[in-house]
């Protein structure tokens, strides 16, 4: 998911939409503590580059309860206080970080609990409706949506 908004040029609107909407679904991975705090470090920065002060302030809130080191601590509270007088968003950009969601592993949109979805018999990775019959992206093994067992492991 990284990768694929690393590869994005900010030169256009719809790119830098896409791209915020990628840092901050990227940033409800389940990563160790060290990592989680450079996706919100990432998210932040991009958020407050574009003037999305609502989100941004939002990202450095969650980075400082991760109690991150001395220089990056000040940088989000730099980035907050800015932020909180004036929280808006200049971007609108699809994301609710109060909705559960988990990720289609091939257009990297949030599949809302309740929306329909596919999932990969084998790595249980989830996908959206549209990708019925494709093959996984995450274990290339299997066909999206198939029916099988899946992966069993018998201990004797």
């Amino acid at each position: 998911m990284e990768q694929a908004r690393r590869k994005l040029t900010l030169d256009n609107p719809e790119n830098i939409k896409r791209s915020l909407e990628l840092a901050a679904y990227f940033t409800h991975c389940r990563l160790d503590p060290a990592h989680l705090q450079l996706s919100l470090r990432s998210a932040m920065g991009l958020n407050n580059r574009v003037k999305n002060c609502l989100s941004a302030s939002t990202f450095a809130r969650r980075l400082l309860e991760l109690a991150p080191p001395t220089q990056v601590a000040t940088q989000a509270r730099q980035i907050q206080s800015v932020c909180d007088r004036t929280p808006r968003d200049e971007i609108a950009f699809e994301y609710d970080q109060y909705n559960p969601f988990v990720m289609c592993g091939i257009s990297y949109k949030p599949i809302y609990k309740g929306s329909p979805s596919v999932e990969c018999p084998y790595c249980r990775a989830s996908y959206l409706p549209e990708h019925q019959g494709s093959l996984c992206t995450v274990c290339e093994i299997s066909q999206i949506g198939a029916n099988a067992t899946g992966l069993k492991v018998f201990v004797q």
